[in-house]
């Protein structure tokens, strides 16, 4: 009877509190964790993807609207030259940083910007005329009905009659500043992260981090308990029950282990992928939103968070092991009259 009584207890209770208990470990070692965030970011396979063709194009069309058959490269290659790892690593660790420290409560908001004034600053300055000469390059010859210029109504190319020389020192170098102008110091990545007061506190007088670890740590109570008084209400010998908690952690363990398995595996990075190609992200500029770039991000993040997973189901499956043998190592208790 006591252990059919067991047996519901660990169905019922003990394993979904473990899993539950298992994973949610998983979850917070990585995602409470800023280090692991500026990681992930800070990989030469993120930097390629922002710096690649690909991304500097969509860009550049977005911004100019180029003809399709347009020879970039030369603009890109300035860009390549002006948008660095470094600056690249700078944005990320603000972006980060800034995150982390509003919802650990250090600041009161949070509003994830890119600031783009080092790119204006050296497009006006030292790559300037790098700059202006490779746009000359790209631009197509002006035809007829056509207005140069790069506002509204106007299309970007050269008149004819006038030298790449004399168009660059006489037209753009004075237009260049007003036209860097009107683009924005900084580039709001989302308005939605504004000001989001209320999720600084998870409980009272406590940051949002500390809460979640908490409230963590109380599920792991509540499974441990079930756990090993479902231990005691199976069998009143300790060799039953040092197996009873090994078995019931085993199982408990394997669900996080292979989850770690599949989050390792290409069939999650192709879903990973093929649901953000769903998601609407048209709020997010050009150069987020991007194909290349979400991919890179994605490659480089869910190893990671696979790792947290396998690190936590081994771990856990290694002492049900230990519960299981020191069970089976455990004399059998005799029998008394």
């Amino acid at each position: 009877m006591r252990k059919l009584i067991a047996i519901i207890f660990t169905i019922c209770l003990v394993f979904p509190l473990l899993v539950a208990s298992l994973t949610a470990f998983s979850t917070i070692s990585w995602a409470l964790d800023r280090t692991f965030f500026t990681d992930a970011l800070d990989q030469d396979q993120v930097y390629q993807a922002f710096l690649s063709d690909q991304t500097l194009d969509d860009v550049l069309r977005s911004h100019i609207a180029l003809p399709a058959d347009a020879d970039t490269q030369a603009l890109k290659e300035v860009l390549r030259s002006v948008i660095t790892q470094d600056y690249l690593k700078g944005q990320f660790s603000a972006i980060v940083n800034g995150f982390f420290d509003n919802i650990q409560g250090i600041t009161r908001e949070f509003t994830p910007t890119i600031d783009l004034r080092p790119i204006k600053t050296a497009l006006t300055q030292e790559k300037q005329d790098e700059f202006l000469t490779a746009l000359v390059t790209a631009l197509p010859d002006c035809q007829s009905g056509q207005t140069p210029g790069f506002g509204e109504g106007q299309t970007p190319c050269k008149p004819q009659g006038i030298s790449e020389e004399l168009l660059i020192e006489n037209f753009l170098k004075p237009a260049l500043p007003q036209a860097l102008a009107q683009i924005p110091d900084e580039v709001l990545l989302s308005e939605q992260w504004q000001n989001q007061q209320d999720w600084q506190v998870y409980l009272p007088g406590m940051a949002g981090p500390a809460g979640v670890m908490l409230s963590v740590l109380f599920l792991a109570f509540i499974a441990l308990c079930f756990w090993y008084i479902t231990a005691l209400i199976a069998d009143s010998g300790w060799r039953v029950r040092l197996q009873w908690l090994g078995w019931m952690l085993m199982i408990s363990a394997l669900p996080v282990f292979i989850l770690g398995l599949v989050l390792q595996s290409s069939s999650a990075l192709y879903w990973a992928q093929y649901g953000l190609q769903q998601a609407h992200l048209g709020s997010l500029p050009t150069f987020l939103s991007s194909p290349t770039v979400l991919q890179a991000i994605t490659e480089s993040i869910l190893p990671r968070v696979a790792n947290a997973f396998l690190a936590v189901g081994g771990i856990a499956g290694s002492l049900a092991l230990g519960f299981i043998v020191w069970g089976l190592a455990t004399a059998k208790e005799s029998q008394t009259a």
